[in-house]
């Protein structure tokens, strides 16, 4: 059985997010901001048929470590799941809206935090009786 392997695509960012990425001095501000706002819905719209094309291809949706990212999970090896995509012919699609991990690959071959926590069990706590129930 192969190893996980993740995509994370960032949906939506701050606009100062945004403005400290982007190219310092080359556009002014408000022409920049105009241009963003612009593309947004056509970004949203891609990533919404990417993720219904990754889901018919294997990925499943998991919790992303991140507020305003989608991550896709799969039990494949990065170079499988690169020529699937390839043959699938969702790669470069996908290469336009997901994160690249600090390498520069799409398709993630650890999770972004390392291992993905499990969820903490709950302890249940006994409170002390209210007024109304009696002592």
């Amino acid at each position: 059985m192969a190893a996980p392997s993740y995509i994370l695509i960032h949906v939506f960012g701050t606009v100062r997010d945004e403005l400290d990425r982007e190219d310092k001095g080359k556009k002014t501000y408000s022409a920049w901001l105009r241009e963003f706002v612009a593309e947004q819905p056509g970004r949203l719209t891609e990533i919404a048929r990417l993720l219904d094309l990754l889901s018919e291809h294997g990925w499943r949706m998991v919790g992303s470590p991140y507020d305003c990212d989608v991550m896709l999970e799969r039990e494949t090896t990065r170079a499988t799941a690169e020529e699937d995509l390839r043959r699938a012919e969702v790669w470069d699609r996908l290469m336009r809206v997901a994160s690249p991990d600090d390498d520069g690959h799409v398709i993630w071959r650890e999770h972004p935090e390392g291992r993905p926590a499990q969820p903490r069990r709950r302890r249940r706590v006994r409170r002390p009786p209210t007024r109304e129930q009696g002592g």
